[in-house]
């Protein structure tokens, strides 16, 4: 049962990046990937890798915690919990912030 909650999360980090990839800046072939602190873009990526990389990071993180936390299903649950939670609020956050700085750079 509470592996449910990592799929889903996954499944709709999926579906968030699918529509960031088909409705951020089409015409483009690379996004923004990286930010300085002053705000200035350092690093861009083709756009599938882009919209991906925060959907594969947070797959890596739940692969890491099940497998550290194996012996220990109280805390192993509780971390995949909050990780599912935060996943697609992070991945919206990032499609967000990526719309407004092409929005404004164009």
């Amino acid at each position: 049962m509470i592996l449910i909650a990592p799929l889903l999360s996954l499944i709709a980090m999926t579906l968030i990046a699918a529509w960031g990839h088909r409705n951020i800046a089409p015409e483009r072939p690379y996004l923004p990937m990286q930010w300085s602190t002053k705000g200035v873009v350092t690093r861009q990526a083709p756009r599938i890798v882009a919209v991906s990389a925060i959907p594969a990071a947070i797959a890596v993180a739940m692969a890491l915690v099940a497998y550290v936390s194996r012996n220990n299903p109280g805390d192993r649950n509780m971390a995949l919990i909050w990780i599912s939670i935060i996943g697609p609020g992070i991945e919206a956050f990032y499609l967000a912030l990526l719309a407004r700085v092409i929005d404004t750079d164009e």
